[in-house]
């Protein structure tokens, strides 16, 4: 499915291990896809949800996120499907709001080196 939002498409694919393909299960990961849009151009989300057979957490679920660099890749497992899929969801957020972060403190320390024309004492 293809989502547009400011001029950008994500391509998510959903993959069906164990399970019966349901819209359901497309619309809450689709939504839980577009909530991490602000915090990297994602060009394609693959998930997989899994039904696991006699493990204790009955479910897992995979998701990859292809973004410009490196790709975000994360797992999770539960009880329930939903709550494996928000697992992997609040992984993702934290690893991409983690990069964002160190991108935007590189940034600003860039500029703080070319205003003073050397580096900040600050960071030591």
């Amino acid at each position: 499915m293809k989502n547009q939002n400011n001029g950008n498409e994500t391509n998510i694919s959903l993959f069906y291990r164990g399970l019966r393909p349901g819209a359901f299960w497309e619309e809450l990961a689709t939504k839980q896809i577009e909530k991490l849009r602000h915090l990297a151009c994602i060009a394609k989300a693959r998930i997989t949800l899994e039904r696991q057979g006699e493990s204790k957490h009955a479910f897992r679920v995979l998701a990859v996120l292809e973004v410009p660099g490196p790709d975000y890749h994360a797992e999770a497992t539960d009880y329930t499907l939903r709550a494996a899929l928000l697992k992997v969801v609040e992984n993702l957020r934290r690893q991409m709001q983690a990069r964002k972060n160190r991108q935007l403190l590189r940034q600003k320390n860039k500029t703080r080196l070319n205003v003073f024309g050397r580096p900040s004492c600050a960071a030591a």
